[in-house]
């Protein structure tokens, strides 16, 4: 009886699973790691946060792939034969943040072991209506997919200015002194240091000084509501993704300069050299790239 008594404890508390199109959100609907907020404004049995949050990641997908012809993750040379999109709900307290994207296949996915997916795992205690986790977290699965340098200024950086797709960003810098921090030793090292602030420090300067100034379809902003009819893009105004898929593109053609200076060749550089320091001038180097061929 007592054996019994500690299994039926240990057991993990019930499993759902909420389909939106290719997204699965994978969330214990009791137990710890159960979603916070369990609001369900639309009385369908499924948070409203869970469905926010499949609702944001798709909106952000369809933006990069459909409209501005961002590489898509599930049908790039590294992922293989993948058909969807798991998110997994974890406690914030396990977590410490708010997403996290793994550049790993699932082989045997949780809504289906027959499928293989890519997977992001998020917190379970915030608010899509604020916060643009799943955006940032989806943007993370183009990186990897395109390409596979990893430090840490370009992902995050990048990453970071991707949720312009669905947030209202208040000001934009305006880039005038680009040209000088593409130039500059100074500016190189702050940025090579830096992470989420990159964004700000170089990526939305870069996109505003090339005057890429895109526009969100009125197709996209109706279409994509959450649960309580919000809108999901806050404005129709996005700086920067012919920019940045231009950069992303001369990256993953400048893999094999990266792996030569790393030294051991491809699969080395793959396995043991998608971080290293080394890879910092290259990128920028594809930044310039990008800078100078557009300049009329």
């Amino acid at each position: 009886m007592a054996l019994a008594l500690v299994f039926a404890l240990i057991q993990p508390a019930s499993a759902a699973v909420y389909q939106q199109g290719i997204v699965y959100v994978i969330y214990d609907e009791t137990g710890d790691k159960s979603p916070k907020n369990k609001a369900d404004v639309n009385s369908n049995g499924v948070p409203d946060v869970v469905e926010d949050i499949a609702t944001q990641l798709n909106a952000a997908r369809e933006l990069f792939k459909d409209v501005y012809n961002f590489p898509d993750p599930l049908s790039s040379d590294r992922f293989k034969n993948v058909t969807s999109i798991e998110v997994d709900m974890e406690s914030k307290e396990v977590m410490k943040v708010n997403g996290q994207a793994f550049s790993s296949v699932r082989k045997n996915s949780k809504h289906d072991p027959n499928e293989r997916s890519l997977h992001i795992k998020v917190s379970n205690a915030f608010d899509p209506h604020k916060n643009t986790t799943p955006a940032h977290e989806y943007f993370h699965l183009i990186q990897y997919g395109t390409t596979y340098f990893r430090n840490s200024w370009f992902l995050e950086g990048m990453a970071r200015w991707s949720q312009d797709s669905v947030e209202k960003i208040k000001e934009y810098p305006n880039g005038m002194d680009l040209p000088i921090k593409l130039n500059s030793q100074t500016a190189e090292k702050q940025i090579f240091e830096g992470k989420y602030k990159v964004a700000n420090e170089l990526w939305y300067p870069l996109a505003v000084n090339m005057k890429d100034k895109a526009t969100i379809p009125a197709t996209l902003t109706n279409k994509y509501k959450y649960a309580d009819g919000a809108p999901v893009f806050h404005d129709n105004i996005i700086y920067g993704p012919n920019v940045m898929r231009q950069v992303l593109q001369v990256m993953k053609s400048k893999e094999e300069v990266a792996a030569t200076k790393f030294g051991g060749g491809m699969k080395n550089w793959r396995r043991n050299g998608q971080r290293n320091e080394q890879n910092n001038s290259i990128i920028m180097d594809c930044v310039r790239e990008v800078y100078y061929s557009n300049l009329f």
